[in-house]
């Protein structure tokens, strides 16, 4: 797995990799966006003065960038989108570099755009990240260590901006990430104190009740909700409820606003004698069934219900009532789709036991010990054995597998004995020579891709403990329309950002870009396809200049811009 994330320039020596986790990962989504990691590209971003977080931030650091005179560092503070709002300089040498890499204010540094930084890696991740010079995917960048945190509006909870305090690695000091979140935190708290009073008295009353209850509490006004995580979980109408809050606060008491829950508590919140808000607290009725799916709801985290009957665990069945009359079976299906769990599950049910060996290991092996291996394997083990990705072998390989497994006993037990995983690209396209093909019965089992099986990423998703959060109905719409080009690998890949979400409920603007993308991607016609990689190959051409890119397809930047909406396209 390394050796993928390590096509880099002086990175090609997987054992050269021994990097964090989180780096493997950021590197990942930034080959998946097509960063190219000889070149930073300039992208042009939103800059508005008028935004609150340079009103608060900007004052904050400017009276602490006094202190930082003679620490050789840079601040940088970006907007949720990665758009560089504002930066100081202290150290020429390092003025200098940044100028040369294109970090302008009014540039955007966000993962897609220039790959594995302090600023995108906190935003993608949520939390705070040092990236320390050769950790930067793009290879001009590997001068810098970057220390990022994002910023958090303290009553809403949603990322605001995002604060870098950056040095040339020669210069990166143990306090700067220290020093990061001391900053980000004097600007939460002006945050807090740039808030409305309104805001802060709604965030009051409704800490206040939470601390008393365990039920879903609620705080709304016409331009205020604050909701914990059950309250989240029902996916209320805020805007029908405090408009009927609003006619008859009194008369809602008792009143069902979900399925099986009734309003228990409403306590109205005045300012001059005027109504301005309210906090309600909201209960199931003491039905056992619905008490029950009141506690499921609370323990998965989720808007919506767990699909009723699932692909997956009528495929395992499937697969069962195949294993129980073969010995032998050959499986075939996308990267990433199961192949493997599958015939592991179906190994458990029959108590055989499960052995594995993978066929890309070959070369690591050695090809003589290799087939020894698989020998011993094949005649001496009572367990399924499972030849796992049989398309990564040789012709030459293949024909001594093939020569193996001829002079394997089958004997008389007709339970699956043999397997063999094989992609379903190298199944389509002949890839395997007939002499190993012929050891497997004609008929193959195919693990369908996740994109055909959406309940059970749903499902997967959905089905979380406590501490995940909710997905709101837009996003569990856009989870069903998803592609999912990398199947379970990118299932899990997103069920590991979800866990990594600090919020209460997930909503369409929180996710991913190249997530989003890929959604846009999957349900495009030919024509779209082919316009939108003409699209996107043209602003990579043109490092993001909208203007040449415009100019090199014919088009206006009007149209370019309504294209790019249109596509998803960053």
């Amino acid at each position: 797995m390394i050796d993928a994330y390590c096509d880099r320039p002086a990175e090609k020596d997987p054992g050269s990799c021994m990097v964090r986790n989180e780096i493997l990962e950021s590197w990942r989504r930034s080959k998946l966006s097509g960063v190219d990691p000889d070149h930073v590209r300039s992208v042009e971003g939103d800059v508005s003065l008028d935004r609150r977080i340079t009103r608060t931030a900007i004052p904050v650091l400017t009276s602490t960038a006094e202190a930082l005179v003679g620490a050789n560092t840079s601040l940088l503070l970006s907007a949720p989108d990665g758009t560089l709002l504002w930066r100081w300089d202290d150290d020429g040498r390092l003025k200098k570099r940044l100028d040369r890499r294109n970090v302008f204010i009014g540039t955007r540094m966000s993962e897609d755009v220039v790959g594995t930084n302090g600023i995108g890696t906190a935003l993608e991740t949520a939390r705070a990240v040092t990236i320390n010079g050769v950790e930067h995917f793009s290879e001009a960048l590997r001068d810098f260590t970057c220390a990022a945190s994002p910023i958090r509006h303290p009553v809403t909870n949603r990322v605001t901006g995002v604060l870098s305090v950056t040095s040339l690695v020669e210069d990166a000091s143990p306090l700067m990430a220290p020093t990061l979140l001391r900053l980000a935190r004097d600007i939460q708290d002006e945050l807090y104190g740039e808030s409305t009073m309104h805001e802060r008295q709604m965030l009051r009353h409704f800490l206040a009740e939470r601390r008393r209850t365990r039920s879903a509490v609620v705080a709304l006004s016409a331009d205020v909700v604050i909701a914990n995580a059950i309250a989240t979980a029902m996916d209320l109408d805020h805007s029908a409820l405090w408009q009927r809050i609003q006619d008859a606060p009194h008369d809602i008491i008792g009143v069902e606003i979900a399925p099986g829950t009734l309003v228990t508590v409403c306590r109205p919140v005045h300012r001059g004698g005027n109504l301005v808000g309210v906090v309600v607290v909201a209960e199931q009725t003491p039905s056992v069934e619905v008490a029950g799916a009141s506690a499921k709801r609370a323990r998965d985290g989720a808007r919506v219900p767990l699909p009723r009957e699932r692909p997956w665990p009528r495929l395992l069945s499937d697969l069962r009532a195949i294993a129980n009359n073969t010995d032998r079976l050959l499986v075939v299906g996308e990267d990433g789709v199961g192949k493997r769990t599958a015939l592991r599950a179906a190994a458990n049910d029959s108590e055989r036991g499960y052995r594995e060996i993978d066929c890309v290991t070959v070369e690591e092996i050695g090809r003589e010990g290799w087939l020894c291996q698989a020998r011993a394997l094949v005649e001496h083990s009572e367990e399924l054995v499972v030849f796992a990705h049989l398309d990564g072998l040789d012709q030459s390989t293949c024909r001594a597998l093939a020569a193996i497994l001829d002079r394997a006993d089958r004997g008389t037990d007709s339970n699956l004995q043999i397997a063999a995983t094989l992609s379903a690209t190298a199944h389509q396209g002949g890839a395997l020579p007939r002499v190993i093909l012929d050891q497997f019965p004609p008929h193959i089992f195919e693990v369908p891709p996740l994109r055909k099986r959406t309940d059970d990423a749903l499902a997967r998703l959905v089905d979380q403990g406590l501490g995940m959060p909710a997905l709101s109905r837009e996003v569990v719409q856009m989870i069903q329309r998803h592609p999912w080009p990398g199947n379970h690998r990118q299932l899990e890949a997103f069920r590991r950002w979800m866990a990594r979400q600090g919020r209460p409920t997930i909503v369409a603007s929180d996710l991913p870009i190249l997530w989003r993308n890929e959604l846009t991607r999957g349900h495009l016609t030919t024509m779209q396809s082919a316009e939108y990689d003409a699209i996107a190959a043209a602003l990579r051409e043109h490092a993001g200049n909208k203007a040449a890119t415009a100019t090199a397809l014919g088009i206006s930047r009007s149209s370019l811009y309504r294209k790019m909406r249109e596509y998803c396209i960053r």
